[in-house]
């Protein structure tokens, strides 16, 4: 039984650290520029282990992608809000984690844009279909609630959604443009508070604040939401894509519990970038000294 357990623990390692290693390769060098020796290599496993884990290159790029998605997905559902909290502060905290989370993993984004380039059938037939299911299940309905509660009043969600979409982009695609304008390079503490502070700033303009500047926004056409969902409680934490099926007490705290866990890595990620900000205000200091 020992044997079957350590067998089947380190099959899951070695998949692991395929995929981890497939990750890298498609990611820099693309679908035709990857070797599966290089893949291989890198993961430090048998060659012969692709073969029996994934089978051809192809389906090996496919579980990579599946990979890739699954925890954007992950990091996507465990974002809620506590209505009787700070929302504003909240939504900027969101921000702050979704732009962290995609530069400490740009490699979807790299596949994505390599694929999309080439125009190839991967792209059509696999991560298209990804795609429109991460805005349709994730992307969208967060936005849509960030516009419920009122936080965002000058967008509609699909307004809010294709720019923040264009800015976590653009960190992978422009990324010298970004470090020419920001003055710091992408990925560091400051380039992800910067944007994230300007992101957030256009955002949650007021209506208010826009008509008393004199510029009148042009009007846009505003889908109208089927039924306008109840308040909620002031106790509870809002999950926009929430079935009905899920109201049961043991799914509450499974939610409860997710929400819980969102809030340790937040706490984790703005410890981790204030220490990152000391480190590199540490750094200037000791040239200046110099």
């Amino acid at each position: 039984m020992k044997t079957n357990k350590s067998g089947v623990a380190a099959d899951l390692d070695n998949r692991t650290r395929l995929l981890q290693a497939a990750t890298d390769a498609f990611a820099e060098q693309g679908f035709e520029g990857t070797s599966l020796r290089t893949i291989a290599d890198s993961a430090d496993v048998s060659f012969q282990l692709i073969a029996y884990y994934f089978g051809s290159k192809e389906e090996l790029w496919v579980a990579t992608v599946d990979y890739l998605f699954e925890r954007y997905l992950e990091t996507g559902k465990g974002l809620g809000f506590t209505p009787s909290g700070n929302l504003q502060e909240q939504f900027h905290n969101h921000l702050r984690l979704l732009l962290t989370d995609m530069l400490q993993r740009p490699q979807l984004h790299k596949i994505c844009t390599l694929e999309q380039l080439a125009n190839s059938a991967r792209y059509r037939n696999v991560i298209q279909p990804k795609l429109a299911h991460l805005f349709d299940s994730l992307a969208l309905p967060y936005f849509r609630e960030v516009v419920r509660l009122g936080i965002v009043e000058k967008f509609t969600a699909e307004e809010v959604c294709l720019l923040w979409s264009a800015i976590v982009k653009a960190n992978v695609t422009s990324v010298d443009r970004f470090t020419i304008t920001l003055g710091v390079p992408v990925g560091s503490a400051k380039s992800i508070e910067r944007q994230v502070d300007l992101a957030f700033a256009i955002f949650t303009e007021k209506l208010a604040a826009a008509a008393d500047s004199g510029v009148v926004p042009a009007e846009v056409p505003r889908a109208v939401p089927a039924a306008k969902p109840a308040a909620p409680r002031q106790d509870t934490v809002v999950y926009p894509w929430k079935d009905a099926k899920d109201a049961g007490s043991d799914a509450a705290r499974v939610k409860q519990l997710e929400m819980e866990n969102l809030h340790l890595k937040q706490l984790i990620g703005n410890l981790s970038l204030e220490k990152q900000l000391l480190l590199e205000r540490l750094t200037e200091l000791q040239k200046s000294a110099h």
